[in-house]
C-alpha cells in the first residue's frame, strides 16, 4: 500500500528527521540499499515512513559491524533474527577487542613497573619481558582450554559460589583497568578473596563446567564467559597470591 501524500517526505527531509547528512540517503539509494516509494511531479524523490524504518535498519547495523553487501543481503531476512545476528557478531567483536585491550594494558603496566626498578634501559630484557608475560598466559590458556593444572575437577559450584567469582573477577578487571600492580595491596586483598573461593584449581573447575553446558545446550549459559579476559584475570590473581604468599612467607 502506497502511503499517504502527506506522509512522503523528500530526500532533505527524510535525513534531518533520521539525522544524516543528504547524500548519506543517497549513497544509500544509489547501493541499491533505499528505494524512494515514489517521485513528485518535478521528479524529486519522495520516501515514507516505511523508507525511513529502512534507513534506520541500515544504520543499525552498519552500526553492528554488517557491510553494505550483508545488509542488502538480508533485506528480505527476518528482522528479529537478523538484528539477533548482528548483535552476536558485535559481541563477539567487541569481547575480542576487550581481551587484546585488557592484555595490553596489563603488560604496558608490567612494563612501567619494570622501567621504575631499572636504572637504565636494556632493550633485550624488556623484549625478554614481553615475550615472558605472552607465555605465562599460554599456559594458563592451556589449563583453561582442558590441559590438567594442580589437579582441576570439574566439580559443580552453586549459584552463591558463582555470584561470588563474578564479583570477583569485576573487581579484578576494574583493577587491572587502574594500573594495580600484582604486587599492590589493592591486589593482596583481591589475591586474599581469590584463595578463599578456592584459588586457580576451583576457578578452572568452573570453567570447564560452564564449556561443558554450553556444549550440551543452547546459548542459555552466555558465550565464552569472556573467557580471554578471564585468563588475564586469572593470571593476574595467581601473580597476587604468588605475591602475597611470597611477602607473608618472609615474615
Amino acid at each position: 500500500m502506497t502511503a499517504p501524500e502527506e506522509e512522503l517526505m523528500t530526500v532533505g527531509a527524510l535525513a534531518r528527521r533520521v539525522g544524516v547528512t543528504v547524500r548519506t540517503v543517497q549513497y544509500y539509494d544509489q547501493c541499491g540499499l533505499l528505494h524512494p516509494t515514489s517521485k513528485s511531479l518535478q521528479n524529486q524523490r519522495l520516501y515514507s515512513p516505511a523508507d525511513e524504518e529502512r534507513l534506520y535498519r541500515i544504520l543499525t547495523l552498519k552500526y553492528l559491524g554488517l557491510s553494505l553487501a550483508q545488509i542488502k543481503e538480508g533485506a528480505n531476512s527476518d528482522d528479529y533474527q537478523s538484528l539477533s545476528d548482528a548483535l552476536d557478531h558485535r559481541i563477539d567483536e567487541l569481547e575480542r577487542e576487550s581481551v587484546e585491550i585488557l592484555r595490553n594494558i596489563s603488560t604496558v603496566n608490567g612494563l612501567r613497573s619494570q622501567l621504575s626498578a631499572s636504572e637504565c634501559v636494556h632493550w633485550s630484557e624488556f623484549a625478554q619481558a614481553i615475550s615472558d608475560m605472552q607465555n605465562r598466559e599460554d599456559v594458563l590458556w592451556m589449563a583453561i582450554n582442558g590441559e590438567e593444572y594442580e589437579g582441576s575437577t570439574t566439580s559443580e559450584l552453586s549459584h552463591e559460589e558463582i555470584s561470588h567469582w563474578h564479583r570477583l573477577m569485576g573487581d579484578t578487571i576494574e583493577a587491572m583497568h587502574d594500573g594495580v600492580q600484582p604486587s599492590d595491596e589493592r591486589a593482596r586483598d583481591l589475591a586474599i578473596r581469590f584463595e578463599e573461593l578456592g584459588g586457580m584449581a576451583r576457578a578452572l573447575a568452573g570453567l570447564k563446567r560452564l564449556a561443558n553446558q554450553r556444549a550440551q545446550g543452547p546459548k542459555q549459559y552466555g558465550r565464552d564467559f569472556y573467557a580471554g579476559i578471564q585468563r588475564r584475570t586469572l593470571g593476574f590473581l595467581k601473580d597476587a597470591l604468588e605475591d602475597y604468599h611470597g611477602k607473608t612467607a618472609s615474615f
